[in-house]
């Protein structure tokens, strides 16, 4: 049970705030500023979901192989699933989904590049054709290694859902989907400079 001093008092400091003003300490998130690199993870994400939503309704198009044993047919699947995905996202152009993440993305990929040896750049450099030319909604090249990103680079980048993979081609960061072996988006750093 309230004092009645105490009951007064508190009826008082009620009657005299002003209107809409609350003893309530306002929330947490109205009050803290939100950090810009976690804003940008989180629209990541949305694009990573649209893209897998649109994914869905193609896949349905081309179900999975039943008869593993024959290559032919499993790369049929693939060469279809993507052209059928690039097809519903033919106006997709680089940094689509990388979208403004992809400042932060350029940095990591640009300090890693920068940690390896002079000498593990040229091994990576001779591995890519000179001109390769790597673009959204066009297939893996078969012809160039399907190298993946670097476990210490790995885990500076977003967590991906399983049907799709990073990549990296000298400096370029690709995001791929794995089933269509196509070309998701580009994230393209500073090229790097190739000894003659």
């Amino acid at each position: 049970m309230m004092r009645p001093g105490l009951a007064l008092l508190c009826s008082a400091l009620c009657i005299s705030l002003p209107a809409g003003l609350s003893l309530v300490a306002a929330p947490v998130a109205q009050r803290a500023t939100v950090n810009p690199l976690a804003r940008e993870m989180a629209e990541f994400k949305k694009r990573i979901d649209a893209y897998l939503e649109l994914r869905k309704a193609v896949t349905q198009k081309y179900p999975e192989v039943k008869e593993t044993g024959n290559p032919a047919k499993i790369h049929e699947r693939e060469v279809a699933l993507g052209k059928g995905i690039a097809m519903a996202r033919s106006t997709a152009k680089a940094g689509d989904i990388f979208g403004p993440l992809s400042g932060h993305l350029r940095k990591v990929v640009d300090d890693d590049w920068n940690s390896r040896s002079p000498a593990d750049q040229k091994a990576i450099l001779s591995e890519i054709p000179k001109g390769l030319i790597l673009k959204v909604n066009q297939e893996y090249p078969p012809k160039i290694p399907l190298a993946t990103a670097p476990p210490k680079l790995l885990a500076q980048l977003p967590m991906l859902p399983e049907e799709l993979e990073y990549r990296l081609v000298d400096r370029r960061l690709l995001l791929r989907d794995r089933d269509a072996n196509l070309i998701v988006d580009v994230l393209v750093g500073a090229e790097p400079k190739r000894a003659e």
